[in-house]
């Protein structure tokens, strides 16, 4: 049980955020000189990503061996990390467009890790299947 819950929380909070961040750096190879294409899968891709994140999360928090309260707890916890993530989605996929230096600073990355790691922990307590009934 465990074991699922881990490929889980892997899977939809450590690949889904990766496929949003590279998708617009694949689109700029594949269509150079797009800006606005860039700019669309800004607004889109973190969009998307956190509607399957939350349809996923809900659906497994209503199917979950934990009490009324702690899945309370763990949708407040999914709500929180979504918000988190969006913030971090839109900022990275807008490092497409903005001007060469931005967010050069080694303390801008250990932001981004920091809120990432916050994420990552909320996202895995929101998914914690339970004890079994």
């Amino acid at each position: 049980m465990y074991g699922i819950w881990f490929r889980r929380v892997v899977a939809y909070d450590g690949l889904l955020p990766l496929m949003v961040w590279f998708t617009p750096w694949l689109a700029s190879l594949a269509f150079p000189n797009r800006r606005g294409l860039i700019e669309m899968f800004a607004i889109l891709l973190p969009v998307i990503g956190f509607l399957i994140r939350y349809v996923s999360g809900r659906r497994l928090i209503d199917e979950n061996a934990c009490s009324n309260i702690g899945q309370r707890w763990q949708f407040v916890s999914l709500c929180v990390g979504l918000m988190v993530l969006a913030v971090i989605d839109c900022v990275i996929v807008l490092l497409y467009v903005m001007p060469r230096g931005a967010l050069q600073q080694p303390g801008d990355w250990l932001m981004f890790l920091i809120l990432w790691v916050f994420y990552f922990s909320l996202m895995a307590g929101a998914m914690y299947p339970g004890r079994g009934r």
